[in-house]
């Protein structure tokens, strides 16, 4: 299942299901109007919005309409929690500003990297990594930008991808918290050398990170954990857009692309 989040005028936006191709999308207003109510009650609204999204496959929803990645917000455009797991720590971010996938970086932004995201549903205090693991409910894709900061301090941000993908609809090449797909990076038209997620250099598993979250405290659902590692980040010093996405074994995008341009 594939999930985005339209603009309507609201900070929260309007949840609409995509499907599998990213090329039809059904407002999912009659089930949910935002992506933190499903993950809220997700074993009640999950398996309606499955519903939906299988009768978006099969040509038969009535109000389907052609999906606008343009229109898109970030699918969780306000987090409870936002966390960037690092190699030897966790840093809290701000959640309540994440950028959609058509955006301008702001002026301090140093350079960006493609970065795995993964929004989670309740996981207890203490929980094993199986456990942990299992409560992934969406994976997603941003770019993690670093910024300058007042004091010579380094901020970051995130610029999410328009679509959300349960693990289920990533198929075998979502296997005990990786991702077995290749990521593709533009940056000004000049196609960069794909690099195989699972493969690349610090891609960790998930589930030893969320329950390393857990450890002291329960974790509550809609927290964003973006994972560590990845391909090497993109210098911004003269660059004029960078896009980024995920493609599956048939060359087809899987979360849509990050599509990221310094101020015109």
């Amino acid at each position: 299942m594939k999930l985005a989040t339209y603009q309507d005028g609201s900070r929260d936006g309007q949840l609409v299901v995509v499907s599998a191709d990213l090329t039809q999308a059904h407002h999912a207003s009659g089930i949910a109007t935002r992506l933190q109510q499903v993950l809220d009650d997700w074993n009640f609204l999950a398996p309606q919005l499955q519903d939906l999204a299988r009768t978006l496959e099969q040509g038969k929803a009535r109000h389907a309409f052609a999906f606008e990645p343009r229109l898109c917000l970030a699918p969780l455009p306000r987090v409870c929690r936002l966390v960037d797991a690092q190699p030897s720590l966790e840093v809290e971010m701000a959640g309540d500003a994440l950028a959609g996938a058509r955006s301008v970086w702001p002026d301090t932004c140093t350079d960006v990297g493609a970065r795995l995201v993964v929004a989670l549903g309740d996981v207890p205090r203490g929980a094993g990594e199986d456990q942990a693991r299992d409560a992934v409910r969406l994976v997603m894709l941003a770019h993690h930008g670093q910024h300058r900061a007042a004091g010579g301090a380094v901020a970051a941000s995130l610029a999410c991808a328009p679509v959300a993908v349960t693990p289920e609809a990533l198929g075998p090449a979502w296997h005990r918290g990786r991702l077995a797909m290749r990521l593709q990076t533009v940056v000004d038209g000049r196609v960069l050398a794909p690099v195989e997620l699972a493969a690349a250099g610090g891609v960790s598993d998930a589930g030893g990170w969320i329950a390393r979250l857990a450890r002291h405290r329960a974790v509550s659902a809609g927290t964003l954990l973006a994972l560590p590692g990845g391909p090497a980040r993109v210098a911004l010093d003269g660059v004029g857009q960078v896009d980024t996405a995920v493609c599956d074994a048939l060359g087809q995008s899987v979360f849509g692309a990050v599509v990221q341009r310094d101020r015109p």
